[in-house]
């Protein structure tokens, strides 16, 4: 029993390995601020309409926003152990990009009547629910419509709470179609499909806004002063997941042979394009950390460099590189695409201000697509790093304007821009690969 005991503890080691983080961030609530503050906090968040861009952190403060983190975090941790799903690399994606946009836009409220639509969707299909668990939990990236409808303050909080509440059901109910078809827009080259999916769904929504007269206000603002904490804790993360990488195959008799495992395995990665879905924890096992660490640290030293804020939408693009980690992403098909990224915003920061420099008017306004648009890296993984620069290039003018079909109401909108730059740049590379096809 004992040896089996261990065994199953080792299977599900990447869910505990979350379960602590999402401990981690409730207790660094208590420690930063009171509770009062807190429950403050955390009312205001949420009572939020978490429209596109709503930051957490301004909304209710630090504590109360790391309170939020913790409980996301351990809802869904808890689904995914309730339902008996193994780990993959998809589902520890899902629960980092989940806690991540627990910074800004999704909050204990406005998830769970998505989650449960998607369960609605599961037993109309007399499927279990498992089968669409990560449907579950990333529909949230329509959190906005939710909170929108619940606190839009046009009617009696008797009517719009329930009709809040019954949209997330009819959202959720038809996600996980619309998610499974959308892929092949795209062909793998983004890995933010949900975030394609959640767009078609939010532009439809929009118009039905619009037309019934209702007038979606975006979000309010960004937090600022807090880089020295976050930059503690994001590289805090970093070094937690490199110990992961190196000390997680416990219970060995060569523990310095397990690690040079975990080491190759993290190389071994980089020989990947990274298209949908390349399962780097089913190739690799916990090798996956070693790779998560780099692109934590990495996101975070970005945003330092160029003189950014560690807000809330910036946190949670480090945690969404770090999560695809474990499917799709590592440094080698991520480099192009940000390079790319960060030389459109300089460009577009010359076109707006008259004037070459090297400081960016306001780095958080490009911050956010540059970490972002690391969704397209098997692009760059695919056809190299000339067209991957290019890519990243696209996505920032893109991501720039395209949230203006749905009014903020998808959180994932980099997701959605993406698959606009794949379905326009990709029949370019063809075009140049293979010349002699097109002339016949």
């Amino acid at each position: 029993m004992n040896n089996i005991s261990k065994l199953k503890t080792r299977e599900y080691f990447p869910f505990a390995a979350m379960l602590a983080v999402n401990i981690g961030f409730i207790l660094i609530a208590f420690i930063v601020d009171t509770p009062a503050n807190i429950m403050e906090g955390f009312i205001a968040i949420i009572m939020s309409r978490s429209i596109l861009i709503t930051d957490y952190v301004a909304i209710g403060g630090v504590g109360a926003a790391m309170l939020n983190i913790g409980i996301v975090g351990l809802a869904g941790t808890s689904m995914m152990l309730r339902i008996g799903v193994k780990p993959t690399g998809l589902n520890i994606m899902g629960l980092w990009l989940s806690i991540g946009f627990a910074f800004f836009g999704k909050n204990v409220f406005n998830m769970i009547p998505l989650t449960f639509g998607v369960w609605l969707f599961a037993k109309y299909c007399r499927k279990p629910f498992s089968d669409y668990y990560l449907a579950a939990l990333l529909v949230a990236t329509l959190s906005p419509t939710i909170s929108e409808i619940a606190f839009m303050g046009r009617l009696s909080p008797l009517v719009e709470i329930p009709l809040g509440i019954a949209m997330g059901f009819g959202v959720g109910f038809i996600f996980p179609v619309i998610s499974a078809e959308s892929v092949k827009t795209h062909n793998g080259f983004n890995l933010y499909n949900m975030g394609f999916s959640g767009g078609l769904i939010a532009t439809v929504l929009s118009t039905l806004f619009r037309n019934f007269g209702v007038e979606v206000e975006r979000g309010t603002g960004l937090s600022y002063g807090h880089n020295a904490f976050f930059a503690i804790l994001m590289y805090g993360i970093a070094v937690y997941m490199l110990l992961l990488g190196f000390l997680s195959d416990w219970g060995v008799k060569d523990l310095l042979k397990t690690e040079m495992k975990n080491i190759r395995g993290f190389f071994k990665i980089h020989s990947h394009s990274g298209k949908l879905t390349t399962d780097f924890y089913h190739m690799y096992g916990n090798s996956i950390y070693i790779n998560m660490a780099v692109l934590c640290a990495l996101g975070t030293t970005v945003v330092l460099i160029m003189g950014g804020d560690l807000n809330g939408p910036n946190l949670a693009g480090i945690l969404t590189m770090a999560g695809f980690g474990s499917l799709g992403k590592h440094f080698k098909n991520v480099m192009p695409i940000m390079i790319g990224a960060i030389i459109s915003s300089y460009a577009n920061n010359w076109v707006n201000s008259g004037e070459i420099s090297l400081i960016l008017t306001d780095p958080n306004t490009y911050l956010i697509m540059i970490l972002f648009s690391s969704g397209l890296a098997p692009f760059a993984g695919e056809h190299g790093l000339g067209w991957g620069i290019v890519a990243g290039f696209l996505h920032v003018n893109v991501a720039s304007y395209i949230g203006d079909l749905n009014m903020g109401l998808n959180l994932y909108n980099n997701g959605f821009a993406a698959s606009f730059v794949v379905m326009f740049l990709l029949p370019i590379v063809m075009l140049s690969k293979n010349k002699t096809q097109f002339r016949r």
